[in-house]
Parts: C-alpha cells; sequence; structure tokens
C-alpha cells in the first residue's frame, strides 16, 4: 500500500470525526468500530483491504510496514501472535497467514485478515497485537424470553441466517391500535438466541410511495445485498433493498412489483405475505397470497429475476394447499422444499394452524403432510405467522402470539408479540406437531455475550420501561429512560476479574445514575442479584453527544446475568458499553 495513503488514514483514524467523538480513547476507538456495522462489512469482504492492511496494521512512524512472520499480525517485525482471534473470512492463503485484521476485541471473534485462531490484532505499536480477549469457557445457562420483545409489539416474524446471527423481520402494532394499521418494520438479531439485538425502524409506509400499510414481509440474501419483500395491506407486493441486514432498506423501484394485473394472480384474493426463498444455484423464488376460505386456491409463487427485483416468470404459478388462509415460507431441508402456511377457520379445530406441504421442486408437485404449529389461548386463537430456519445445529420455528397483551392484563387482539421455539424433524423428514408454549422462557442460549467487547445497549434479553430510537443510518440507542427502568443481558462472560464498566451516553445536563447489577434485578431473574457498582450519569456536551462514563464495581468472573438499572429523575440516552 503506498506510504501517503497509510498517513491519510492514520490522520483519519487519530482525529475526531463523524466516527470518532473527540472524547473516544484511542483502544475504544478501535473496539467501537469493532462493533459497529464497519466491522461487519469488512467481515463480508465489502471494505477495501487496504481498510485491513493499511489502517490496522499500520506502524504509526508511517514508514513502509514490516513484513509479518507466519501468525503476525500486518505490521509486526517479528512473527508475535494475536490471541483470541478466530478464524477469518479473507486474508492470506496459507494458514497463520494474512494481514491481522480487525479483531473483536475481547469475543474471540472473526478477524478479517488473520487465517487461523489467535491471529488478528491492530498492530498499532509495530508487534502482531491482540485480537481480543482470550476465549473463556463460559458456558450460559440463560433462556429466550417469551416473547422474544417485550418493549415493542411485534409480529409476522421473517427469520433468515446471515453468517453467524439470525436476523428476525418483523412488522410492528403500535400501542393500542384496534386494527391492523402496520406502519413500518423492524429488525432484530442475535448470535446466541437470548440477547437480541433491536436494529430500530428499517422502513416505513410513508417511505414507499405505493404503500399505506406494510403487512407482513420477507426476505432473503443474494450476491451481498439484502432484499425485503413487503406487501401493501392485501393489494399488490413489492420489494425494497439494503447493504446491510440490519437497514436501512429502500424501495428502489417506486411501484409494486406484484400486482392484481400480474399474470396468474388476478383471482387471488390477497395478493400479500410474501416469502423470499434463494435456492443453492443461485434462483430466486418468491411465494406470496391468501384469501379466506372457500375462495379458491390462493397460493402462488414466482421465480425472480437475477437482480432479485424483477420477475423471471411471465406468469404465477398456483400452489394448491389444502385450508390455506396466509403466511406462506419456504425453507429446505436435504432435497426436500417445505412449504408452510397459517390455515384458514373453516374447522374450528384446526383454525389458523401451521401446516406444511412436501415437493422435491420448490414450485409445483407439492403433498400435504400435517401440522407442524396448533393454535392456543397464548394466541387468543387469533392469526398466525411463522418462518423456520437451522442455526448453529438446530432448527428454530418463529411465530407470533399475544403473550405480551395477556402478560400486561390487555384481550386487544390486535397487540401481537413474537417468539421461538426448537423445531423437531423425525427420521422421515416430517415435522414433529407441537403446541404454542405459554412458558416466560423458551430455547437455550448458545453462548455467553462477551462483556469485554463493545455491547450495543439494545442487544437486549428483557427490559423494564426503556424504550428503543433510531435506525441503522443514524444508530441506535436506548431512550426514555425513567427512574427505576432497567435493561437486562443474558449469561455475560465477565472473563477474570473484571471490575469497571464503561459506557457510551450522552447527557445535556448531569443527572441520574446506572446502578450495576449481578446476577439480574427484579423483573429479569427470578431472584434479583446484588448491587455491585454505581455509575452517576455526568453531563456530555449535548442531549446527542456520546461519550464515555466509567465505574468501579466489585470484580466478579465468569458468566452472569446482568442488570443496568437506572435510577433518578436524570435525562440521557445510552450506546453501548464493555466490562474491563
Amino acid at each position: 500500500m503506498p506510504l501517503a495513503q497509510l498517513r491519510v488514514l492514520r490522520d483519519w483514524f487519530l482525529r475526531p470525526n463523524s466516527f470518532f467523538p473527540e472524547t473516544l480513547s484511542m483502544t475504544r476507538r478501535i473496539s467501537w468500530l469493532n462493533s459497529s456495522r464497519l466491522s461487519t462489512r469488512l467481515s463480508r469482504g465489502r471494505v477495501p483491504l487496504f481498510y485491513v492492511s493499511g489502517l490496522w496494521a499500520m506502524t504509526w512512524s508511517c514508514s513502509e510496514p514490516a513484513t509479518p512472520g507466519p501468525g503476525a499480525g500486518s505490521g509486526g517485525e517479528t512473527s508475535s501472535t494475536g490471541t483470541g482471534g478466530a478464524s477469518a473470512q479473507s486474508g492470506g492463503a496459507d494458514s497463520g497467514s494474512g494481514s491481522g485484521g480487525l479483531a473483536v476485541v475481547g469475543s474471540g471473534g472473526v478477524a478479517s485478515g488473520g487465517s487461523s485462531p489467535g491471529v488478528g490484532g491492530t498492530g498499532v505499536d509495530g508487534t502482531g497485537g491482540s485480537g481480543g480477549a482470550a476465549p473463556s469457557n463460559c458456558t450460559p445457562q440463560g433462556k429466550a424470553r417469551n416473547p422474544l420483545v417485550g418493549h415493542i409489539f411485534t409480529a409476522d416474524p421473517n427469520a433468515v441466517v446471515y453468517g453467524d446471527k439470525i436476523y428476525v423481520y418483523t412488522s410492528h402494532d403500535t400501542d393500542g391500535q384496534t386494527n391492523f394499521d402496520l406502519i413500518d418494520y423492524h429488525a432484530y438479531s442475535s448470535d446466541d438466541m437470548v440477547n437480541w439485538q433491536d436494529h430500530g425502524v428499517i422502513i416505513k409506509a410513508q417511505d414507499v410511495q405505493w404503500a399505506t400499510n406494510l403487512y407482513a414481509p420477507g426476505a432473503c440474501e443474494k450476491g451481498g445485498k439484502y432484499y425485503l419483500y413487503m406487501p401493501n395491506s392485501g393489494s399488490g407486493v413489492g420489494v425494497a433493498v439494503a447493504d446491510d441486514p440490519g437497514g436501512p432498506f429502500v424501495d428502489p423501484l417506486g411501484v409494486a412489483l406484484v400486482t392484481p394485473s400480474t399474470p396468474g394472480v388476478s383471482d387471488v384474493d390477497w395478493l400479500f405475505d410474501p416469502a423470499c426463498f434463494v435456492d443453492e444455484d443461485g434462483q430466486g423464488y418468491l411465494y406470496f397470497g391468501g384469501g379466506p376460505q372457500d375462495s379458491g386456491d390462493n397460493a402462488r409463487v414466482m421465480r425472480l429475476g437475477d437482480d432479485m427485483i424483477s420477475l423471471k416468470d411471465t406468469s404465477a404459478t398456483t400452489i394448491v394447499a389444502r385450508e390455506l388462509f396466509e403466511a406462506s415460507f419456504m425453507h429446505k431441508r436435504g432435497d426436500t422444499y417445505y412449504f408452510s402456511y397459517s390455515s384458514n377457520f373453516k374447522d374450528p379445530s384446526h383454525s389458523a394452524y401451521i401446516d406444511y406441504l412436501t415437493s422435491d421442486n420448490p414450485m409445483t408437485g407439492f403433498v400435504y403432510k400435517g401440522s407442524i404449529l396448533a393454535n392456543s389461548n397464548i394466541n387468543m386463537g387469533n392469526n398466525n405467522h411463522h418462518s423456520i430456519v437451522d442455526f448453529m445445529g438446530k432448527s428454530y420455528l418463529f411465530y407470533h402470539n399475544r403473550k405480551l397483551e395477556q402478560d400486561r392484563g390487555g384481550n386487544n387482539e390486535y397487540q401481537r408479540s413474537i417468539a421461538v421455539q426448537e423445531l423437531t424433524y423425525n427420521a422421515d423428514g416430517s415435522i414433529a406437531q407441537q403446541n404454542m408454549s405459554t412458558d416466560d422462557t423458551t430455547v437455550a442460549q448458545i453462548k455467553c455475550l462477551d462483556g469485554k467487547a463493545e455491547v450495543q445497549a439494545e442487544r437486549m434479553a428483557a427490559q423494564g420501561g426503556i424504550e428503543v430510537e433510531g435506525n441503522g443510518a443514524t444508530g441506535v440507542h436506548i431512550v426514555d429512560i425513567d427512574d427505576e427502568d432497567w435493561i437486562g443481558y443474558s449469561q455475560v462472560d465477565f472473563h477474570q476479574g473484571t471490575t469497571r464498566l464503561v459506557a457510551r451516553v450522552a447527557a445535556a445536563a448531569a443527572g441520574g445514575s446506572i446502578e450495576i447489577w449481578r446476577d439480574g434485578c427484579e423483573g429479569f431473574t427470578e431472584q434479583p442479584g446484588q448491587s455491585v457498582g454505581t455509575c452517576q450519569v455526568q453531563a456530555t456536551g449535548g442531549a446527542d453527544t456520546f461519550a464515555e462514563l466509567s465505574c468501579d464495581f466489585e470484580a466478579t468472573s465468569g458468566p452472569h446475568d446482568l442488570c443496568l438499572k437506572f435510577v433518578g429523575d436524570g435525562s440521557f440516552k445510552l450506546d453501548s458499553f464493555h466490562l474491563e
């Protein structure tokens, strides 16, 4: 890399700019970028390599970078290895080589550049650097909350696996609504099934000129682009696209993709509930359609164009699915295609069940196989919508219920909430039927949440009272923090002897405090844990000016549930935190 480019990158990295507040230390600049969407793009190889090999691995003297030894971070003068970094998606072809890269600080996560465990690091001092804190033997004991999201009402979950995370795209029931007036979509992601990061509003109906209501979305990825198929109530289906799975999404067409004039769909009662599926050969498919009982066969499928925003087929193909009401979804296991959907209300003993068909073809030849999920009182016997994914060796079924509304003492059927359960296949490939869970927790946590990595504050297992504001373009923060509100994080790995919390807050004036509760707090865990420290919030220079706030707490090691409890009348926002 040319020396002049290195110097430009060095100067950009060192001085305050739109990425870095003046108050952010050098170490935390690196850690903050690791937790940001930039590290996501690095890990997917969509940021030029000079960011990795130049910015993170350059020497501060801007002399020509030394040739790294085996296992060294780029810029290292010797073969000293970094620690904690995991296998990289890009970098050197030989084991132990590569350009060090951007390691997730403290997590042992993916380092873009290093090619073997323990490789990575910043190389800022001319050595190999550290790729993050060494992995611990943390074994989580947590479980996902039911419902998954408790601060807003969510419905119609479309789950999809992108890399090492599950993303769930949802419609949004506004508080107190008495009809399905759905004005925006939200997204959530997790790599442990319990702590879910809120990505905020990813697109609004007001930003889609042909739509007024955004009913259930469908999501998929192709060629490094992320696609979200969205219906305008039941009158048509369009598409939005993003460069990042957390959004924001934009409508590239300005018109619907599927309308009543599309060949083969004129007799479909409801043009809605799209599901996107991309097969191993790269061919994309769009499934959609629904209707009331005795209204004919309303399920349709069409092949998508290579650009994913056009249709390859000149006419839609009908899928015959008995008692189909809505909620088409497609997934594949082995060589078998599973088309699943929500049944209608014709049979009172089988109302709004999740049923499924199978075939060896994604468009034709489907045979009815049975039910996956029965309806129940936790859903008020009402409509349902689902999705099915495989993740980290297990299969999961996402759906919505009315548990959050019932837990709050209400009975409004227009206030839904998403949930997840494990899904089981029988030896013959059929799916075992199950009931909706009424428990407060469901699936097991896969791994601990690394407290020494920068944790986005909205990456939470549960909460009490707070709200989330923002989107992928402007940033997402915890807001509307009041006295006695709290956020719960499940099974946080404190590593060995951690004694300090460092948080990024924004406050126009001093006031209020953040209490650190180890092993949970009231509302989050069955028994509250212990308050082990307190951070007093200080003015940061403005209500939207974020700065680091740190405080000590009682030395703690290993996995613990963590609560951040807010006390007092201070007005501030919370962006992220890490432990030291």
